[in-house]
This record gives structure tokens, sequence and C-alpha cells, in this order.
């Protein structure tokens, strides 16, 4: 389920303000399509920190500072935590760009997809971060009628 790169793809940001649009707006429509929450990881310290919406997807209580991964996995499909931590580790270690996918045991016992996208910033002094995002994918439903002829 996961697709890792070792290279930096290097994504020219958008000229968002050539139409008017500001920093804010593309977070507020970012955020409109689905829950989606921001996290960051610090290499050296090993630290996992995540806005709300991060421990609200994981249906877990969200606390200031460092999120207890084992948490996380705990809530992850017991067939995806190795790939997870795998794809954690190779991106520590080789600094580049991943996106990731998991499954999530929900506390209702459905299942919820997951995807996470990172990338590598170096950090003065230090061996750098991960910043990223994820969300939930949801299952497509069908939403135009047929047309009878």
């Amino acid at each position: 389920m996961a697709w890792r790169s070792n290279k930096p793809r290097p994504c020219p940001l958008q000229d968002f303000h050539s139409i008017g649009l500001q920093e804010c707006d593309v977070v507020n429509l970012t955020h409109a399509m689905n829950i989606c929450g921001f996290w960051r990881l610090d290499i050296d310290q090993g630290h996992l920190y995540g806005t709300p919406h991060v421990s609200k997807l994981y249906e877990l209580d969200h606390s200031e500072g460092p999120l207890n991964i084992k948490d996380f996995c705990d809530r992850m499909h017991p067939q995806d935590v190795d790939q997870v931590m795998d794809s954690y580790y190779r991106a520590g270690t080789n600094r580049g760009v991943f996106h990731n996918i998991h499954r999530i045991i929900t506390t209702s016992g459905t299942l919820k997809y997951i995807r996470t996208v990172g990338l590598y910033y170096p950090v003065e002094g230090a061996s750098g971060e991960y910043r990223g995002m994820l969300h939930e994918l949801f299952q497509l439903e069908p939403t135009a009628s047929f047309i009878e002829l």
C-alpha cells in the first residue's frame, strides 16, 4: 500500500495569489474536503507532534506535546503496522518524500483508510524533521443519476 521515493520531487507551489487566494484559503479549502491533520516528526528525538485533527482521525484523545506512537499503532490494522513503521524509518534514513496509505480499525470495528504524505525539511545543527499531513480516504459513491433515453 505504500509508495516511497528517495528522491525529492520539486513541485513548484501553485500561484494561488494570482487569483486572489491567500495561504489561509488553501488550508481552509483542504479542510473543507475532509478532516485533514498536520504533523511534524523530529528525527533526532523521535517525537511526533500533531494537530488535534490527527488524533481525531485515529479516534484518540489529543494531548499537547509529543503524541504516543504506540496508541496510534494500536489503532492501525495489524497487517499495516510494520509497513507504516518501515515507511517512517526509510523516510528518516533517506531524507526523501513519502506517501503511505494504511487502515485504521475504528472504535465501532469498521475500517478507515488513512493517507499520509510527508516531506523532509533540513534543520540547522540537527538531523532534520518531517512535516506532513494526513486525511481519511472515503469510499467513492456514484454522484450522477442514470439518464434514460
